[in-house]
């Protein structure tokens, strides 16, 4: 049967599901890890940081830990939505996951040189894959109700890829003015989780949606 008709035809998600967790579980364990193996591998007589690079980089660890926590709710709050999955959808779902697996190497190289062009670009470039990849899987399941149900409000839909799209723009915006000044790019990529953790029209209508 179709999805127009009742019913939504294709692959469970639940692997999709675990995958999904166990990487974002994983990338969050790496960026810590990141922070505290040079210094537990390394020298033991060797000098101490300076006080500003350590700070540095606990700042730039707590906004990419911060970031991967708006993209796993994001996920999890459109996968409530999914009822079943295919081929298209899964890889669409891979290549995010790919981008997300890269953060803790732009996070590295962001929090060893934060206010160079190159490397606040490469951050940017990484956080807009991963939010353009999490849209077009969220936007594939929801073509024609592809694979959600067919009764699910087309309003709650639109809103939800709108939304969506102001993570792209704030990328876009980063990576356009680090070529003025890394700084403020800096601020963009700050301002992208703080907007996207304060609740939106989206969530009124959810709500709606959960009480039918």
């Amino acid at each position: 049967m179709s999805a127009r008709s009742g019913s939504v035809t294709g692959l469970g998600k639940t692997r999709v599901e675990a995958l999904t967790d166990g990487i974002f579980g994983a990338v969050m364990t790496i960026l810590g890890l990141s922070l505290t193996i040079p210094y537990i591998t390394g020298p033991a007589h060797q000098e101490l940081p300076a006080i500003e690079d350590v700070v540095t980089g606990v700042l730039i660890y707590a906004l990419s830990f911060v970031t991967l926590g708006v993209f796993w709710v994001g996920h999890h709050v459109g996968f409530q939505v999914v009822k079943r999955t295919d081929r298209t959808f899964i890889w669409l779902n891979n290549v995010f996951l790919l981008f997300v697996g890269l953060l803790p190497l732009t996070t590295a190289l962001l929090g060893h040189h934060p206010f160079e062009e190159v490397t606040v670009v490469a951050y940017g470039l990484n956080l807009l894959a991963i939010q353009v990849f999490m849209f077009l899987t969220l936007w594939y399941a929801t073509l024609h109700h592809h694979l959600v149900d067919a009764g699910l409000n087309d309003r709650f839909i639109w809103l939800g890829r709108r939304r969506m799209l102001l993570g792209p723009c704030f990328s876009v915006a980063g990576i356009l003015v680090s070529f003025l000044n890394p700084v403020f790019s800096l601020g963009a990529y700050v301002l992208y989780p703080v907007f996207f953790i304060t609740p939106g029209r989206i969530d009124r209508i959810w709500r709606r949606q959960e009480v039918k």
